[in-house]
């Protein structure tokens, strides 16, 4: 682990293969996906109201990353990984 802290391009080489359910159980409830526009956080249940055939639970990010498109380029992400909302830029819990 400390190579990737080290070398970050070794990092985009890395694989997560954890289902959306391994996910989902650990509270990681969102994609965050960077583009063109910066990082878009893509929630599953919003996924699954758009795509109610695919069987999220079972698949991996590394299944579902590649089929995703920016809405302003029409690309594929550069980077996606599986993110909780704490992880969020200027979240607070509670004031």
């Amino acid at each position: 682990m400390l190579d990737v802290l080290l070398d970050p391009g070794r990092a985009a080489t890395l694989t997560d293969t954890r289902t959306i359910a391994e996910l989902e159980a650990q509270h990681y409830d969102w994609i965050a996906a960077e583009c063109c526009r910066g990082t878009v956080w893509i929630p599953f249940r919003m996924i699954r109201a758009a795509h109610p055939a695919w069987p999220l639970s079972e698949m991996t990010l590394d299944a579902i990353g590649p089929k995703m498109r920016c809405e302003h380029c029409g690309g594929r992400p550069k980077r996606y990984y599986a993110a909780r909302m704490e992880d969020a830029p200027g979240y607070a819990r509670s004031f």
